[in-house]
């Protein structure tokens, strides 16, 4: 099973270069964060694209602001039902939920200004509740998306690692620590325990992708039962339509 995530920073900006890349990766199932659209404006191409059932999450809360999709392969649809959970808020969340596998993509609240950033502190809260909840029924669980947090210093260029900066403070870095101390685990991390490139974002500066001068946000947690299935994950570095690049999973499972 391959498992992908992408901020694709606008849906309709992002129409052809999204087709073109799910034809290229042949996704089982893919999260979309910043869709920038409702349902309604997504385009005719993606809504009617064969291959995969779809879910949206849309931007009802504001026009043109956040919004998550979920995509999956044909075959699947009749074994998975797919919701947005309780906790979510501003369009941010969906996860799918086939035989004893849940995944969950979000896109989680940057926290720019100080109200938001307790909005953000409140919905990581309440994801690792959800995701509790989830283990404790004894399910395999992927959670992925968009954080929001470089959890270390490792997962943000030098150049940029400001103190107090958002998504690099002391408490958003605690709730990422208190996910992982809930049964998750950050998979690319674990396999590569010191390396300071593996960057999934990067500002608009002149050259600050050519020089990698990037943040690793676009992540994916596992449960530990799921850890000795893993056979790959990897940063498509060579899609560059978007700010940031995605992220796939290769998960040596199937789904009954």
């Amino acid at each position: 099973m391959k498992i992908a995530t992408w901020n694709i920073n606008g849906i309709r900006a992002r129409k052809a270069a999204l087709l073109e890349w799910l034809e290229k990766h042949q996704p089982d199932i893919a999260v979309f964060e910043e869709l920038k659209a409702p349902e309604e404006a997504i385009p005719g191409e993606i809504l009617s694209l064969e291959g995969y059932a779809k879910f949206w999450n849309g931007s009802t809360y504001k026009k043109g602001y956040s919004g998550v999709g979920l995509l999956v392969k044909q075959e699947l649809q009749s074994r998975c039902r797919t919701g947005i959970p309780d906790f979510d808020l501003e369009n941010r969340t969906v996860a799918v939920h086939l035989s004893n596998l849940t995944v969950i993509g979000s896109y989680v609240p940057r926290g720019d200004t100080e109200a938001h950033y307790a909005v953000k502190l409140d919905y990581l809260d309440n994801l690792r509740h959800y995701i509790e909840s989830l283990l404790r029924q004894g399910r395999d669980v992927v959670y992925t998306g968009d954080i929001n947090v470089a959890h270390t210093d490792l997962d943000v260029h030098h150049s940029q690692n400001k103190p107090g900066a958002t998504g690099l403070r002391e408490e958003e870095r605690a709730a990422i620590d208190r996910l992982l101390e809930a049964g998750l685990h950050d998979i690319m991390r674990e396999r590569h325990p010191e390396r300071k490139d593996l960057f999934t974002w990067w500002p608009y500066w002149k050259g600050a992708r050519e020089r990698n001068l990037g943040w690793r946000i676009d992540c994916f947690y596992l449960s530990e039962s799921l850890l000795g299935h893993v056979s790959d994950t990897s940063i498509d570095l060579d899609e560059k339509s978007s700010d940031h690049a995605p992220v796939i999973l290769d998960l040596g499972i199937s789904v009954d």
